[in-house]
């Protein structure tokens, strides 16, 4: 069995992955999380409290850690609204070996786990320690660097704290300007190097919505 560092995984830095769940009723969930390799066999997630991954992990108390350089897998699985109906296909889904979770089949490596436990970080996040029980990698090629396949997976990044950032008081609103600068040099990056690709695209759409959350803000939009 592969195990974290066979996967690029290195102690205590945060790697970004897509977390998938099963809700209440069975219903597949996934979203982006941030991962940590606390060791061989623990990897930390940090999320929010008031997700529905949070809340899927704390009454499962299991996950699939997905492994995936996928620009497309990261933005279908943060914004929901991006796919048909605002669901995730279920065939996108397989039923995970070891623990009561799904896990996604286009992904480059899955990582089973369990939760020990969940310990407050502040009044919004959390941190669930999970125990690692599967690690399974795909048989994948090498790919070549793409300086658009990685800003457009950081701009996704930033764009899901925008959102709740622009709802928030004073300070998270200055907090999401500043994230709008990030994601604009993003943006700028997929322009140069792969404009009128699927990572063009995807931009243009994060654009849109961001525009319309400026819009409902009541702040003018650049």
């Amino acid at each position: 069995m592969a195990d974290l560092t066979d996967l690029g995984f290195l102690k205590g830095v945060i790697a970004e992955t897509v977390v998938s769940t099963f809700s209440p009723d069975g219903q597949p969930n996934a979203a982006p999380m941030g991962a940590i390799m606390d060791s061989l066999q623990r990897i930390i997630i940090r999320i929010y409290t008031s997700s529905l991954t949070y809340k899927n992990l704390q009454l499962k108390r299991c996950a699939v850690v997905n492994v995936t350089s996928d620009a497309e897998l990261f933005y279908r699985t943060a914004f929901k609204e991006a796919n048909t109906d605002g669901e995730m296909p279920r065939e996108w889904f397989e039923k995970a070996e070891t623990v009561d979770a799904p896990r996604l089949k286009m992904a480059d490596a899955f990582i089973e786990v369990n939760v020990v436990k969940t310990s407050p970080l502040d009044a919004e996040r959390a941190e669930a320690t999970c125990k690692v029980k599967l690690i399974k990698a795909q048989k994948v090629l090498p790919k070549v660097y793409c300086r658009a396949l990685f800003a457009t997976i950081e701009a996704i990044i930033h764009a899901t704290r925008i959102k709740p950032f622009l709802a928030g008081d004073e300070r998270e609103q200055k907090q999401a300007l500043k994230l709008l600068k990030k994601f604009e040099i993003c943006r700028d990056t997929v322009k140069h190097a792969a404009p009128n690709s699927p990572y063009s695209e995807i931009m243009s759409n994060l654009t849109t919505m961001i525009d319309s959350w400026r819009k409902v803000k009541g702040e003018s939009v650049r």
